[in-house]
């Protein structure tokens, strides 16, 4: 190349470039090196040998003479507990009737329920899901429901626990 009356041109420094096997060594040190400002080490107890922080009042209450006495009750106790045995809650739009029902044999094994849960559970879990307006309406959420521990069949052979608190007044 030519240039200024034939002479050649060349440059006078040629840039450097920085390759990348010098570029990683230099920040995989600088990584390692940001982080190791605080060591803890979680088998030894730093504040086991310093002394308890206190005031002058919690040590006077630490130090005081107390005398114990037992409070007497002036009134008969009584027993609190559910109307009937029920408990009330709000609705249960997600309950799974099946999911604490054992098998009728008595036995604990694998069998067919089990594996058809396995498919029945979550298609059940995500219909309800996609039909809580549904729920909502049919069962409002302000609405009070009662259980008492001891399902009972109810359509399509399903075992529901929860029933409307109006109903179970009108029961008693």
């Amino acid at each position: 190349m030519m240039n200024n009356g034939g002479a050649a041109f060349r440059p006078t420094s040629a840039p450097r470039r920085l390759s990348f096997l010098r570029i990683v060594p230099v920040l995989g040190i600088l990584a390692c090196a940001s982080g190791c400002q605080l060591l803890i080490n979680p088998y030894v107890d730093e504040l086991a040998a310093r002394p308890a922080v206190t005031t002058l009042s919690a040590d006077g209450a630490r130090t005081a003479e107390v005398t114990p006495r037992a409070l007497q009750r002036e009134y008969a106790q009584t027993p609190v507990c559910p109307q009937g045995g029920m408990v009330t809650h709000g609705p249960l739009y997600f309950e799974d009737p099946f999911e604490d029902q054992a098998a009728d044999d008595g036995h604990f094994a694998w069998n067919g329920e089990e594996y058809l849960y396995f498919l029945y559970g979550p298609g059940r879990f995500l219909l309800n899901g996609a039909f809580f307006p549904v729920s909502t309406v049919v069962t409002p959420p302000w609405l009070v429901m009662a259980s008492d521990g001891h399902p009972s069949c109810r359509a399509w052979g399903e075992k529901h626990d929860a029933q409307r608190w109006k109903d179970n007044l009108a029961d008693e």
